[in-house]
């Protein structure tokens, strides 16, 4: 059973420890100054999903395909975008509608019987936008793994359910192997789980039966993705040494689970759970969630680009 104390302790671990990054807590009110007047806006609006025929099942399977696709679209040579009713987007978004668009189009994704028989070519066809996606073949193997795991639930609205959000969060990670985002820093296990509490959010919103039954949803930490350590970096929260600021600036690849990878993911959690603590203290409540989609929201605006994210192929974000 992970807590959200064990979560947070490993992330503390790393802040404690950092060489390459370090947070500026002079900054702090940078970002809470401008969240007091945050809508409480979500990053997934209903408009992606269009599933009013389907079933609770089939929404389930939707949530659950699409966010343990949701990584990494990033690439050195033609950026992959897909077309969706006359628009073209791009990363999550453009995740989210490529599928939308599929099960459209005839492809049966939410039937599992279909999925174990989804091709490579298949896939490919499904998200080719401008280019092939990145990490086709790692995202065609988490379908399979998928597959597999699907077939050992027999009630998928019984065994996705909590009283609380971190009972939802277990029940994730305990039957779907692609969510377990654990690196080790200096000999320890560091929690992070950025897809995982993504998806937790994800099902808050838009599953009736989970939003009726969870009585607790403050207990998620922030994604730890690309674009919020930019964020935090634009506003100078997050502070990187020489070297890594070379690297970043410089686009240069960063290895998943090298320590500066982990710094910059650790560090930016611990920022956003600061960032909470201080609207707190204007009697402003946001929970970790609503701030990380808040600050991803930002992300997508050009004064916030000034300098580069880090760089870094993975599936876990």
């Amino acid at each position: 059973m992970y807590t959200r104390e064990k979560i947070l302790n490993s992330i503390k671990y790393v802040v404690d420890n950092s060489k390459d990054v370090k947070i500026n807590f002079n900054n702090i009110d940078k970002v809470t100054d401008l969240l007091k007047e945050n809508k409480k806006v979500p990053w997934l609006n209903n408009d992606f999903l269009d599933l009013e025929n389907f079933t609770i099942e089939q929404i389930l399977m939707y949530l659950i395909l699409c966010e343990s696709l949701n990584f990494c679209f990033w690439d050195f040579d033609v950026k992959w975008k897909i077309e969706y009713k006359g628009e073209w987007y791009s990363g999550s978004y453009g995740l989210f509608y490529a599928i939308s668009k599929a099960i459209k189009n005839g492809y049966n994704l939410l039937d599992i019987d279909y999925l174990e028989k989804l091709t490579l070519e298949e896939l490919d066809d499904i998200f080719k936008g401008t280019t092939s996606i990145p990490l086709l073949k790692e995202r065609y193997e988490i379908i399979k793994q998928l597959v597999a795991e699907f077939k050992n639930i027999d009630d998928l609205t019984k065994t996705i359910q909590g009283d609380n959000d971190l009972e939802l969060l277990n029940k994730i990670l305990s039957n779907f192997s692609n969510f377990r985002d654990i690196s080790i820093y200096k000999g320890k296990e560091v929690y992070f789980f950025k897809r995982a509490i993504l998806l937790v959010g994800d099902l808050l919103l838009n599953v009736d039966y989970i939003k009726k039954t969870v009585k607790n949803d403050d207990n998620m930490l922030a994604c730890a993705d690309y674009k919020i350590p930019q964020v935090l970096r634009h506003f100078g929260i997050l502070e990187y040494s020489p070297v890594l600021a070379n690297l970043v600036d410089n686009k240069k690849q960063i290895l998943h689970d090298d320590e500066k990878e982990i710094e910059i993911r650790a560090n930016m959690i611990y920022s956003v759970e600061l960032i909470k603590q201080k609207l707190k203290q204007n009697n402003i409540e946001l929970n970790s969630i609503q701030i990380d989609n808040a600050l991803w929201l930002l992300s997508k605006n050009k004064e916030y680009k000034d300098k580069p994210h880090h760089l870094t192929k993975t599936i876990y974000y």
